[in-house]
């Protein structure tokens, strides 16, 4: 389980915002990484964290990887937007 206020927890809402809360879409990691400030390194660790654990699939595709919400992942995103937490 991740907590709601760490950086993993921004990188999830970053890729919930990024896919439009959509499980069919798959984003690049730049699509979503810049959304958080100086995150660097930090968002790698974070996106591999949320991988490990099932938030998110990695998806790979021609040009670069890509990354998918899972159901964990957008369940967590509508359980922020359900609290008032954030608005998808």
């Amino acid at each position: 389980m991740i907590a709601r206020d760490g950086l993993e927890a921004a990188v999830l809402i970053s890729i919930c915002k990024a896919t439009k809360t959509s499980k069919s879409a798959h984003v690049p990691e730049r699509s979503f990484a810049r959304r958080i400030p100086d995150g660097g390194r930090l968002v790698k660790k974070a996106l591999r964290e949320l991988v490990r654990e099932g938030y998110v699939r990695m998806h790979p595709t021609r040009g670069e990887m890509t990354y998918e919400l899972t159901n964990e992942g957008l369940a967590f995103c509508r359980e922020l937007a359900r609290q008032s937490e954030w608005r998808g």
